[in-house]
């Protein structure tokens, strides 16, 4: 399993539109920032599938980028 916080940028991206199905990884909304984006803890099977949902969370409407907090691997 690997885990990392994520910060989703844009101005006016809802929380609503970042609950997106992600295949073999979950996203659990930490909270808004201010503003500038969403916080996200995102737990996925392999580090492809995190590569993946970090992909399709760069699709969202208004989402002008996503940052990489912390990752972490569980072995």
């Amino acid at each position: 399993m690997v885990e990392s916080l994520v910060l989703i940028e844009g101005k006016n991206v809802k929380e609503e539109s970042l609950w997106i199905s992600l295949g073999n990884a979950k996203q659990l909304i930490v909270g808004s920032q201010l503003g500038f984006g969403v916080v996200l803890h995102i737990a996925a099977t392999t580090p492809d599938d995190l590569r993946n949902a970090l992909i399709d969370f760069a699709k969202v409407k208004n989402v002008s980028g996503v940052v990489t907090l912390m990752m972490r691997s569980q072995r």
